[in-house]
C-alpha cells in the first residue's frame, strides 16, 4: 500500500503546471473583465435595454418612412416642385407680376416671388404627407402593431411629428435653395434687386419658407389623427387651406355689407403663407381693416397648427383604435 501511495504522490505531482499561476487575478485577466462586466450591469439597471425612448421612436419612424415609396415620391415632389415652379414664372411675361402680386401682395419684384411661388402647391403637397403619415396605418390595419410595439400613444405621435419635420424641413430647403438658383440664373439681367425697405426678406424666404411648410406637414399630421382615415384627413386639410379661402373670397366678392370677412380671410393657412413670404410690415395701401405683419403671420399660422395637433392628440389617446 505504501509503493502505491508513493507512485499517486509522483503522479499528482507531474500534473501540477510549473508555469505561473492563473487563478490570481492579474491586470486584463478575468478578474478585471469582471470588474468592467459589473460596471455595465450597473449601467444596465440605471436604464433597462428594453426602456421606450424618444429618439429610438423617432429612428424608428423614420426607417418606416424611408421604407414607403409614397413617402419617398411626396417629398421629392415638395423638392423638385419649387424649382419646377420657378422656371415656369420666370419664363412669363412680365405683365404676369400683377397677378402674383395679387397672391403675394407686397413682394418686392418678380425674382422672389418666382423663387418662392413653388411653396404655395407644395403646402398642399406636404399636408397630404402629414395626413398619410399616421393614417395609412389605420387603413392598413399597421396601428395595432406599433402600438405594441410602444404603447405610449403620445410619444408614438410625437415621434412620427419629429421625423416628419426634418424630412418636410429637408426637402423644403433643398428645393428652395434650387428654386432661388435657378431664379438667379433666368431672371439675372432683369431688375431683381431687393427694395430697400425688405433687406431682410431674403432671409425670410430662405429660411422662413421651409418651415412654414413644416407647420403645414404637422397640421395634416394633427388632422390625420383628428379624423383616423386619408379621406377624412385630406378632405379636412383642403377644406381649410382651399375651400375655406374660396367660400370668404366669394362672399367677399359680393356685393353684400359683409366688408369684415377680409379680416378672416387674411387669417386662412393660406393667405397667412403669402403674407409671410411677402415679408409685409406695417403697410396702409394693401386694403381696409387690420392686416398681419410677416411674423404675425407666422405667429398665427404655428396656433393653426398647435391647435390641429392638439386635437388630433386628444382623439389619438382617448379613442380605441378599432
Amino acid at each position: 500500500m505504501s509503493a502505491d501511495n508513493g507512485r499517486q504522490v509522483r503522479r499528482s505531482r507531474r500534473e501540477v503546471p510549473t508555469g505561473p499561476d492563473k487563478a490570481t487575478p492579474r491586470h486584463g485577466s478575468a478578474f478585471t473583465r469582471l470588474r468592467r462586466t459589473s460596471r455595465l450591469s450597473l449601467l444596465d439597471l440605471r436604464r433597462p435595454s428594453g426602456q421606450l425612448t424618444l429618439s429610438g421612436a423617432v429612428r424608428g419612424e423614420l426607417r418606416k418612412m424611408f421604407s414607403l415609396r409614397s413617402t419617398r415620391v411626396l417629398l421629392l415632389i415638395v423638392m423638385f416642385l419649387q424649382p419646377l415652379s420657378t422656371g415656369l414664372m420666370a419664363g412669363l411675361d412680365r405683365q404676369t407680376d400683377h397677378l402674383l402680386a395679387h397672391l403675394l401682395p407686397a413682394s418686392s419684384g418678380l425674382f422672389w416671388t418666382s423663387a418662392v411661388f413653388g411653396l404655395f402647391p407644395g403646402m398642399f403637397v406636404a399636408g397630404i404627407l402629414g395626413v398619410l403619415v399616421l393614417t395609412r396605418e389605420f387603413s392598413g390595419a399597421t396601428i395595432e402593431s406599433t402600438l405594441t410595439a410602444n404603447p405610449r400613444r403620445g410619444m408614438v405621435l410625437m415621434a412620427k411629428g419629429l421625423a416628419l419635420a426634418l424630412l418636410t424641413w429637408l426637402a423644403a430647403q433643398a428645393g428652395l435653395l434650387l428654386s432661388w438658383i435657378l431664379a438667379t440664373l433666368l431672371l439675372s439681367g432683369r431688375s431683381v434687386a431687393l427694395t430697400v425697405s425688405k433687406p431682410g426678406l431674403a432671409l425670410i424666404d430662405l429660411l422662413g419658407g421651409p418651415l412654414m411648410l413644416v407647420l403645414f406637414a404637422l397640421m395634416g399630421l394633427g388632422l390625420g389623427a383628428l379624423s383616423r382615415s386619408k379621406v377624412g384627413g385630406i378632405g379636412l386639410f383642403l377644406g381649410l387651406t382651399l375651400i375655406l379661402p374660396l367660400i370668404l373670397g366669394l362672399l367677399r366678392g359680393l356685393s353684400l355689407p359683409v366688408g369684415w370677412l377680409r379680416i378672416p380671410f387674411r387669417l386662412t393657412p393660406a393667405s397667412l403663407l403669402g403674407t409671410f413670404l411677402s415679408g409685409m410690415g406695417r403697410v396702409s395701401g394693401t386694403g381696409i381693416g387690420w392686416w398681419p405683419t410677416w411674423w404675425q403671420a407666422g405667429l398665427i399660422m404655428m396656433v393653426w397648427t398647435a391647435l390641429s395637433c392638439a386635437l388630433g392628440t386628444l382623439v389619438f389617446r382617448r379613442v380605441d383604435i378599432g
